[in-house]
């Protein structure tokens, strides 16, 4: 964190169900459509050149004290960008032992749950 050039904070705000369509239905999109931003973020990072970090282990209420943040927004994700100086060849996950890839037949379905 305290290396990174770009260290940004992605937050909700309170009062975000007049600007997401959606919501009535489903309450979740705003965390799908703040996903979707941080993804599409770390997409363009990489075609840049750079790296991208999730950091996802703090405290949401200290966060939001320690910036002044308005009540009722929701600190949700801590985001380290900047120049690399050399990408992982597997995902970090896979190389520290934390993960295993999954073939994508137990991944994708059609029609059905289970179908391949």
């Amino acid at each position: 964190i305290r290396d990174c050039a770009e260290l940004l904070v992605v937050a909700l705000m309170e009062g975000r169900e007049a600007h997401l369509f959606g919501r009535r239905t489903l309450p979740e999109m705003d965390l799908a459509s703040l996903a979707c931003a941080i993804q599409n973020l770390w997409l363009a990072a990489r075609a840049e050149g750079l790296g991208m970090g999730w950091v996802s282990l703090f405290e949401p209420l200290a966060l939001a004290n320690l910036l002044a943040m308005p009540t009722g927004s929701k600190p949700l994700a801590v985001l380290c960008l900047g120049p690399v100086t050399e990408f992982y060849a597997a995902p970090m996950l896979v190389q520290q032992g934390w993960a295993v890839p999954r073939p994508l037949s137990e991944l994708l379905f059609e029609n059905q749950w289970g179908a391949p």
